[in-house]
């Protein structure tokens, strides 16, 4: 499985074997004793079949988190504040 991720990324971080034809792309992969159909799936650029076969799928998950607030410069009247102002006037009124 190690040399299947290695060979998948030589193969997408470089332009120039993304554009090899798919003899010279076999011979590549040939030495690393891949399962025959594993390297069909690769040379025809067959992501399914590939995902299929390693048993894995090709997620890409999107997470968007909420921008933190900025503390202004003018102080805010807490809740418990204003309980205890209430008090105040029930106990005094």
């Amino acid at each position: 499985m190690k040399n299947i991720i290695n060979l998948l990324d030589k193969l997408g971080s470089s332009a120039e074997l993304q554009q090899l034809d798919i003899a010279t792309l076999a011979k590549i992969s040939n030495p690393l004793d891949l399962d025959e159909q594993v390297q069909k799936a690769i040379l025809n650029h067959d992501n399914k079949a590939l995902e299929m076969l390693l048993n894995v799928r090709n997620k890409v998950v999107c997470a968007i988190c909420p921008a933190e607030e900025e503390p202004s410069d003018t102080p805010q009247k807490d809740d418990d504040d204003q309980d205890d102002a209430e008090k105040a006037i029930a106990c005094n009124g």
